[in-house]
């Protein structure tokens, strides 16, 4: 009886929130981690044991692999809250996308959060042509560099990482299945860049 219960909840919380409900939620996490009142919500035996045969993240992260971009800390969320797909420099290629799918269209996600940082070392690298280990990342990164030395930026590397973040945000758009749930208000996709000192994640 109490499964029944429980997976009858589950469902209804696949009825995922609206998309701008869910930025909410990510927002007022990073304000509270800003200024060092986190709650750290969802971290206790209780949730480990709710989330044990399925799962339902609110929110979808892509972030860099960076040992300082954790993004269950910088949003102040717990288990089972967000799906963090992390890679060197953010960028998404075919196994990436393939994640992001699956959790949109069978986790409830409503959010996708394409996330750069700054001094990213892997746009750095780019940058200054050090791309030896990291061929392959360096070829969906190079593109963005590029751009950003268009515009003779002052912070060429911040402006690159901006770019590379919002070209990844819009390479997600161009999924089908991801395409398919924004046209149906389920799901949305934004860029945003986060700042080491001040621990904000700004949206771009």
């Amino acid at each position: 009886m109490l499964r029944i219960v429980f997976l009858l909840c589950f469902c209804f919380s696949l009825q995922a929130m609206k998309p701008s409900d869910a930025l909410s939620k990510l927002i007022d996490g990073n304000k509270r981690f800003q200024k060092s009142m986190s709650k750290s919500p969802n971290q206790d035996y209780y949730r480990r044991k709710s989330v044990i045969e399925s799962q339902a993240p609110f929110a979808i992260i892509v972030a860099c692999a960076d040992s300082r971009v954790a993004p269950e800390i910088l949003f102040d969320q717990g288990i089972g809250d967000l799906f963090v797909v992390r890679v060197a420099g953010n960028v998404v290629g075919p196994y990436e996308m393939e994640s992001i799918e699956y959790a949109a269209k069978y986790l409830g996600s409503s959010i996708i959060l394409v996330m750069g940082h700054e001094n990213c070392g892997a746009v750095d690298a780019v940058i200054e042509g050090n791309t030896a280990d990291i061929r392959y990342i360096a070829q969906v990164i190079k593109a963005s560099v590029l751009r950003a030395k268009q515009s003779r930026p002052r912070d060429l590397l911040k402006k690159s990482i901006e770019i590379n973040a919002e070209a990844m945000s819009n390479f997600v758009q161009q999924s089908d299945i991801i395409s398919q749930l924004m046209s149906e208000g389920k799901i949305s996709v934004r860029p945003a860049y986060y700042n080491f000192y001040t621990g904000a994640v700004e949206l771009l």
